[in-house]
């Protein structure tokens, strides 16, 4: 099973690029589920959930528009994939008013998405409130705090990032990181190995005279 954070972020970063998406997206999901397992949040499954979405159109992600104010998944999308809600978040951050949140429509997976709130709070210096239909995530300069009322986090939900620390409701908890442990489901587990399988190169005559494995000749 995987258990380190560096196994963890190695590992969804290899099942990105199976699954399809880009050299730096791979990086940006990879270093979010490392961000989550480290704080302790259940990501396997919504990064599995994510990855699949990601194969199912070739790595091809519907590139979310901007209408009316907010940002939505094209026409004849179901959903915005949080591989490019979450830097898209990052990037346009700085723009967030008091005034004026910053909103996604229809996003899968939204918790996949609270890493980036979390590092564009981190590197701005500014507050943030990220919430979204049964959670609200304060995202400060150097804590995290939540009053999620609903488990598990919804497949599809809208979201808004707001300035500033906000109301947080009832029920409120500091997340701290420092997870030396994160056990991942054996069945998630198995779906994030099978993409890993992909970015291996198949075994050649000219791989094995480059060098790798044992060459030719194999006596073991």
């Amino acid at each position: 099973m995987l258990t380190s954070l560096n196994e963890i972020e190695m590992t969804v970063w290899k099942a990105a690029r199976g699954a399809g998406l880009s050299w730096g997206l791979a990086e940006e999901m990879a270093q979010a589920a490392r961000w989550l397992a480290d704080r302790g949040f259940a990501w396997a499954e919504p990064m599995v959930a994510c990855l699949a979405a990601v194969e199912s159109c070739a790595g091809r992600l519907p590139v979310p528009v901007l209408c009316e104010g907010a940002w939505v998944p094209p026409a004849g999308a179901a959903a915005m994939s949080p591989a490019l809600a979450g830097p898209l978040l990052s990037d346009l951050a700085c723009e967030v008013a008091p005034d004026a949140p910053f909103r996604l429509r229809r996003v899968a997976q939204p918790l996949l998405i609270l890493p980036f709130a979390a590092r564009a709070a981190a590197d701005l210096g500014r507050d943030f409130i990220l919430a979204w239909d049964g959670a609200s995530y304060s995202c400060l300069r150097s804590e995290l705090r939540a009053a999620a009322r609903t488990e598990p986090p919804p497949a599809v939900a809208d979201v808004s990032l707001s300035a500033g620390q906000g109301t947080i409701p009832d029920l409120v908890r500091t997340i701290a990181g420092g997870a030396r442990h994160a056990v991942v489901p054996e069945a998630a587990e198995a779906a994030l190995e099978r993409w890993v399988h992909r970015t291996y190169v198949p075994a050649s005559a000219e791989s094995r005279l480059a060098g790798a494995g044992a060459g030719l000749t194999d006596n073991d």
